[in-house]
Parts: structure tokens; C-alpha cells; sequence
């Protein structure tokens, strides 16, 4: 036995001076590169304390407990009481300690006598074990980045009536035009969240693979609620019982660039009884006319129809036999480059509708112009294009096509019936990394958010949240409009903007200037020849995940994978936001272009003025490569992977996640969280990460174990006035109610796969409230394999007799 226990000995002490010396040599290296000191000596210390165990020497014993205290130390000073940071810090340390205190008996010094009598081995050892299952046990509860202290009164109630009287239904993509996903109701609520159960579940029959992904908010109007599947077929469904009414099958053609991108994130609703008689188009009265009540949808093969709410037949007197071509106009390039995939604005009459074109493959992509449709006739009505801008929103004439390259707008656009303007984001001339080529047009109306006349799509304003964007840093969640109450009692109709840089602009919606201070800072302007570089770009004084990542940020599942992001973090060019790529060495680009906040958007608590977000943080890198080289590597090109061509431009771009060897990101977590913002104070109230390692692949493996680090999140939250923040775009299989005043996790519901839209709620005809998901798979999991076509509506019990 005791042989044994020598050899084992012997063994971790191999394993130690190899790890130790693999340490040293790491952390001399980044020492070479500025990095921190503290690696060098800690695999020094850690190498010794391996030959002691080798030699089964007592001074293994010291060093190790040595080498713990001190790791504390340096990992406090570093970090703080960051759980999550200091776990890779120190677990290995405490294991060493570990595994020193219990063999000390058999650690002998010069005089023969063991490091420790058995006591105090026992002693030490026990508690150590303790800190090591505390540690342990922390890792499956939730840290929150900002937590709302004991006795911290709720948010004051600003408007105790906020939408009280705006029905039972969900009519639009973000319940009403202002996109603030906000309900009144409060029949589900904090005390009774816990027993939510499934009420209904519907299958589509569209499965979310071959590029296919369910990011859709079903509509709910009336006595029926409707959806699409990323193959835009229209699906009424009854709303009490998940049964199904109709289904509208558009036969979308399948080609270019939807071949591997099918989205239908939404449709709209018009009402034609609450329209007035057109008499510019000799419309007839609405008595007369088929389809009063329209669904509208839009195809990813470039398409406008709209089909009868109640029967879900093609509204034939729509456009050419129901469908609009959205092609027209555009040019050659466009078919199978531009099609929409947001739900459309769909508001007095009009259908304002963009599109999606593809991302950094080449030069000459079609205009980005965003048009209006009548949404009885289907005719165009105005169409404003970037490259005239405020001078001219009337439709070119048939056989004239709009200035190619110019920023578009693929998200869904907001609406102020008082002011009758409508506000959309817009992204960038593509390709994306490359801005050389950037026409006037471009600059102007980069990453900005435009203000048009509903009626007539002429430009009041516009404001850049970016200047000179060279990182896809395209604006694409909805706007949220809302009546901002100040100190003096006046009331100020903002538009809140939230853009993939992770800051939150707010601004008179009336003009477009700053209601929340913004500031131009200084940036890196050492970019590539032919680059286009702005000195200064634009920062809100509200923002969230967005403070630039420094050395000891870096993260890692252990201390050695982190020394490895470490020295990846300074062999990359980073000198903040917007540092500018090079063909020389890789570029850190943070916030990553995924996010920030992506098109899910945010919601608003209208009765406390509490926006309340999801986010993304995911850092990248990028860096410019000739083709040829790229070719020489064996790089694929696309769209979305880790290598586009950018055709017509002189360089290509590589880029990537910035990830460690064993899979985890490089940076700390949480890499998405939820946060609550009190407008009127422009303070985070609350922020806690969302989402746990459960279902989350690294390396093929799937942990199966719920660690709430916060995951990339996807889609957009629902608030009600029960107190509740619903969600269900993380990356594993859930969806979740946070309580509205501290974060605080309340409930969670198991769903089949995972989700990536927007929950919605709505008052059934039978007096419950439903909580609405739709889950097709999480997203970009690059398989068809844990894919799905579940719409799953929750509910509370029936009251027991």
C-alpha cells in the first residue's frame, strides 16, 4: 500500500514540475510582451513544489501553501471579489494545497519528521476541501453583475394606468408600433409565476434546418393568433387551444443567398375597416372590399403578399394577383442578394418594409432604399434611398434603378401616430471590414437611425451612432419610442436606439438630438492605406457591456488556458474601440459584431420606465488577408464564416471568435445578461447573466450541467405589469421569468430545443392569460441535429374546485 501511495506521489509530482515548467515558460513569454509578472514565479513555485513532491520532500508542503496565499492575493488585487475571475486563479492552487496537505505525512523534512502531524493535516486539509465544494457549489448559482441590495425600495410607479387600455391582443411585432413589448397584464405575476404549466403545444411541420431558424413573435388578434415559419408560410392558430385554423404556403423559391439563410422574424396586421377611403387610387369602400382584415408577409425570395385574416386566402386585389415585387428597382445584382426577413411596419395604411443583402462577399450590392406600400392596393408609395437622403423620397420611375452600395435596413421600423413619423436603423455599405470604397451617401447614413413621414417617406432627420464603421457594426433592433417624464413634470417623446456596440442612445424623437449626453471620443485612427477612419465616434452616457477589455479580463476554464488568452490579448493590436484592422497582426474587435444588442431589441416597463435588454458580449478578431494567401491556407469563403473574400476591394478579411484552446471564450464572463435601466436616472438598476452552460456544446461535448456563466443571447424580452420579464433566447433549452424589480430568476420552463425569437403574451376569450414562445433551435449551432418547429403557450392551472 504504501508503495503505491509513493508512486503516486512521485507522479504528481512529474505532473506538477512538467505543468509548472509549461507555466514559467508561458509566463516569461508574457512577460516579454508586457504581460503580467505573476505566471513566471507561480510555475517556478509550482515546478518546485512538484520536485518536493517527487523527492517527497516537505518543503512541497510550504510551497504549495505559499504559492496558494500568494495567488489569492494576486488574484484579489487583480479582480476583486469577481467570482468567476477569480475561479481560474486560484482552483488550481487549492488543488496543489490540496493534494500537499493530505500526502504531508509522508513529506518528510531533513530530520526525518513529517511536514505536518496528522492533526493539523487533517485540519488544513478539511478546509481546504471546504473552500474547494464552496467554490464548487457557487458555480451553479447566479452572480449578477449589478444586484439590488437588501431592502432597496421597487421602482417608483410613474404611470399606475401605462397601457391599461390597449386590449387584450398582441396586433404587432412589437405588440404596438412604438415597439416597447410591454403588456398590462398582470394575472400571471410574481406570487404565481411558479406555477405556470404548458397549456398547448403546436408543431409547425417546418423544422428549422438547412439554415433555417425560428426567430418569430407570432401576432395575436381577435379570437386567433398567427405566426411564419422561416419558409414564410402564414399559420393562424386558435389561441385557447394550439389547434390549427389555416395555413397560407407563399412557395417561396429557394436560390442564392436564402438557400442557407431562412428567416421570418414576424408579419404584420392591418385593419382596412379603420382606414379612410382612398380617393387619390379611387379605392373602393371597404364594405365592398375583400380582405378587410389583412395579414402581411413578406418572402425571403423578395416578395410582399397579404391574405385574408379570417380565411388566410390570397388577397387577390393586392399588387400583381397578391404579391409585390420587391425586386424592382434594384438592379441585377439583386435577385437572391436582397429579400426581407424582419416583420414590416405596417401602420396607416402603409407597409414599410427593407432587406437583408449579404455581408462582406463583394462590392456592387443593391441599393438599401426602404419603401412604402399601400397596404390595400400594393402600390408603391415612396421610397427613400440613401443616395438622395432628405432631397427626394418619390419611387423612381419604372425601368430606373436605385444608387447600388448604399446602407440598408433589415430590421423592423417603429411608429408615432401622433407625430406620423416612423423610425428605422440602417446598417452599412458592404462589405463590412473594407471601407475604402464607402461612397458620400454611405458615410452619411452609416449605423444611423432615420426619421420619415409615414406618408410620404420624407426625411426629417437623422443621427449616426457611428462614425466610419469598419466592424459591422450595422443598427438593426426595432426602435423603442416612449414619453420620457423629466423633473419639471415635462414630458419629452424620446426614440431609444439600441445598437450592436452595446450603447443605448436616447433622443427627441421630434429632431433627432441627444436627450441622454453623448460624447465623441477619441479613437485609433492608425488604419490600413485607403481605409476611411473617423477620429472620433460617438459614446451615450447609457451603455451596457461595452467598457473596453484590458489584460485582466482575460479568462479561462483554468489558469493555464487563461495565460493562453492572456498572451493572445497582447499580441493583438488593441488600443480600444475601433481599433483598425492590419494585415500585419490580428485586431480585437469589442464590442464584437454580433452584439451588443442584436435585432431582438428591448422592452420597455411603461409603468416604472424601466427599459429592460438583453445582450450579447462576445469578443472577435479580425484581420486583412490577400486572397491569394487565403486561398494558399485553404480558407472557405462566406458570408457569416471565418474568411470573406470582400471582392472588389484589395484585401479580404479573416476573423473569428476570440476563444481558448479548450473551447470557452478568452474573455470573463457573462458573455449575455439581462439589464434594467431606469430612464429617468439613466442608472443600471439591475444585471445578472443569462443562461447556463446546460446545453451548449464545446468540442462536439455538451456539459448536461446548469452553470449559469450568462451565454450569448438572441431574440428580445417581454415585460408585463405583473412584474415579469419573460425570456427564452439563451443558449440552453429554457424559458424564463425574471422578476422586474430585482432580476432575480422566478420560474423557468424546459423547452425541446432551444429559442431564439421573442416571447408575447395575450388574454385568451377564456379569461387566462397565455405566454407565448416559439423554439426552433438555438442559434447558429451550424447542425441540423437538436432543431425543431414548437410553438408553446404557458398558462396558469385552472382554479381547483
Amino acid at each position: 500500500m504504501k508503495s503505491s501511495i509513493s508512486i503516486l506521489i512521485r507522479l504528481v509530482g512529474i505532473g506538477l514540475i512538467l505543468l509548472g515548467l509549461a507555466l514559467a515558460a508561458g509566463g516569461a513569454y508574457l512577460i516579454s510582451l508586457g504581460g503580467s509578472w505573476f505566471y513566471l514565479p507561480a510555475g517556478i513555485a509550482m515546478a518546485g513544489s512538484g520536485l518536493g513532491f517527487f523527492r517527497a520532500k516537505a518543503w512541497a508542503v510550504y510551497l504549495s501553501w505559499a504559492l496558494l496565499i500568494v495567488s489569492l492575493i494576486w488574484a484579489f488585487s487583480e479582480v476583486g471579489s469577481d467570482f468567476w475571475q477569480l475561479v481560474p486563479r486560484t482552483i488550481a492552487f487549492l488543488i496543489i494545497a490540496l493534494l500537499a496537505t493530505l500526502f504531508s505525512p509522508l513529506l518528510k523534512n531533513n530530520s526525518g519528521s513529517p511536514a505536518l502531524n496528522k492533526y493539523v493535516s487533517y485540519v488544513v486539509s478539511l478546509s481546504i476541501f471546504v473552500a474547494l465544494i464552496t467554490m464548487f457549489a457557487n458555480m451553479f448559482r447566479v452572480h449578477p453583475e449589478v444586484e439590488v441590495e437588501a431592502g432597496t425600495p421597487p421602482p417608483t410607479v410613474i404611470d399606475k394606468t401605462a397601457e391599461d387600455n390597449s386590449g387584450n391582443d398582441w396586433s404587432a411585432w412589437g405588440r404596438n408600433t412604438l415597439g416597447q413589448r410591454f403588456a398590462q397584464f398582470q394575472q400571471i405575476n410574481t406570487t404565481n409565476v411558479k406555477d405556470l404549466k404548458v397549456a398547448w403545444t403546436y408543431r409547425t411541420g417546418d423544422l428549422a434546418i438547412d439554415g433555417a431558424e425560428y426567430q418569430t413573435t407570432p401576432l395575436k388578434v381577435g379570437e386567433t393568433m398567427y405566426m411564419c415559419t422561416p419558409f414564410n408560410k402564414i399559420i393562424a392558430i386558435d389561441p385557447e387551444t394550439g389547434k390549427e385554423k389555416w395555413r397560407y404556403d407563399p412557395q417561396v423559391k429557394i436560390g442564392g443567398a436564402n438557400a442557407t439563410w431562412k428567416r421570418c422574424r414576424g408579419i404584420g396586421y392591418a385593419d382596412l375597416t379603420t382606414l379612410p377611403i382612398n380617393a387619390d387610387d379611387h379605392s373602393l369602400p371597404v364594405a365592398t372590399v375583400a380582405c378587410r382584415k389583412r395579414i402581411v408577409g413578406t418572402t425571403i425570395d423578395a416578395r410582399i403578399f397579404t391574405v385574408d385574416a379570417e380565411t388566410g386566402k390570397l388577397c387577390d386585389d393586392f399588387g400583381d394577383h397578391g404579391f409585390v415585387d420587391l425586386l424592382k428597382g434594384l438592379g441585377p445584382r439583386a435577385p437572391g442578394d436582397f429579400f426581407p426577413t424582419s416583420a414590416p411596419l405596417v401602420a396607416d395604411g402603409i407597409i414599410m418594409v427593407g432587406g437583408h443583402l449579404n455581408d462582406n462577399l463583394e462590392t456592387g450590392e443593391p441599393s438599401g432604399v426602404v419603401r412604402g406600400y399601400d397596404v390595400r392596393s400594393g402600390k408603391l408609395l415612396w421610397a427613400w434611398d440613401p443616395a438622395r437622403g432628405a432631397k427626394d423620397s418619390s419611387p423612381l420611375p419604372d425601368g430606373e434603378v436605385y444608387a447600388e452600395e448604399s446602407p440598408n435596413f433589415w430590421g423592423t421600423a417603429s411608429y408615432d401616430p401622433k407625430l406620423g413619423l416612423a423610425y428605422f436603423p440602417t446598417g452599412n455599405q458592404t462589405p463590412d471590414f473594407w471601407n475604402g470604397n464607402r461612397h458620400g451617401y454611405s458615410e452619411e447614413y452609416n449605423d444611423s437611425i432615420v426619421a420619415v413621414e409615414m406618408k410620404t417617406g420624407k426625411e426629417r432627420w437623422h443621427f449616426r451612432t457611428a462614425n466610419a464603421d469598419q466592424f459591422d457594426y450595422d443598427v438593426s433592433s426595432q426602435p423603442i419610442l416612449y414619453d420620457l417624464p423629466g423633473k419639471d413634470g415635462q414630458v419629452t417623446p424620446v426614440v431609444i436606439q439600441l445598437t450592436k456596440r452595446g450603447e443605448v442612445f436616447v433622443l427627441d424623437r421630434r429632431t433627432g438630438k441627444p436627450v441622454v449626453p453623448v460624447e465623441y471620443r477619441k479613437v485609433a485612427t492608425d488604419a490600413m492605406p485607403g481605409m476611411k477612419v473617423a477620429d472620433t465616434q460617438p459614446f451615450s452616457a447609457i451603455s451596457v457591456g461595452a467598457t473596453p477589455l484590458k489584460e485582466s479580463d482575460m479568462w479561462g476554464a483554468s489558469i493555464f488556458d487563461q495565460l493562453y488568452c492572456r498572451i493572445q490579448f497582447k499580441q493583438m493590436r488593441w488600443e480600444g474601440p475601433f481599433t483598425p484592422l492590419s494585415d500585419k497582426q490580428r485586431t480585437l474587435i469589442y464590442p464584437g459584431y454580433y452584439g451588443g444588442f442584436n435585432w431582438g431589441g428591448g422592452a420597455l416597463d411603461m409603468s416604472t420606465g424601466t427599459l429592460i435588454v438583453n445582450d450579447i458580449r462576445m469578443a472577435q478578431w479580425g484581420q486583412f488577408i490577400k486572397r491569394e494567401e487565403a486561398e494558399r491556407k485553404g480558407l472557405k469563403a462566406s458570408t457569416e464564416g471565418e474568411y470573406s473574400e470582400q471582392l472588389g476591394t484589395p484585401w479580404g478579411v479573416q476573423r473569428s471568435m476570440f476563444m481558448s484552446p479548450l473551447g470557452v471564450p478568452c474573455f470573463k464572463p457573462p458573455f449575455g445578461s439581462m439589464t434594467a435601466i431606469d430612464l429617468t436616472t439613466g442608472k443600471t438598476r439591475w444585471q445578472v447573466p443569462v443562461g447556463s452552460i446546460q446545453d451548449a456544446p464545446v468540442h462536439g461535448i455538451t456539459p448536461g450541467v446548469n452553470i449559469p456563466l450568462g451565454m450569448p443571447t438572441m431574440g428580445g424580452p417581454l415585460v408585463t405589469k405583473g412584474g415579469l420579464t419573460f425570456f427564452h433566447g439563451s443558449l440552453d433549452y429554457y424559458v424564463r421569468a425574471f422578476d422586474n424589480n430585482t432580476g432575480h430568476e422566478l420560474w423557468r420552463g424546459r423547452l425541446p430545443v432551444g429559442g431564439q425569437g421573442a416571447p408575447m403574451t395575450y388574454m385568451g376569450k377564456d379569461g387566462k392569460q397565455y405566454i407565448v414562445v416559439v423554439a426552433g433551435g438555438a442559434t447558429r449551432t451550424g447542425t441540423n441535429a437538436n432543431r425543431g418547429d414548437y410553438v408553446i403557450a404557458y398558462a396558469l392551472p385552472d382554479k381547483k374546485d
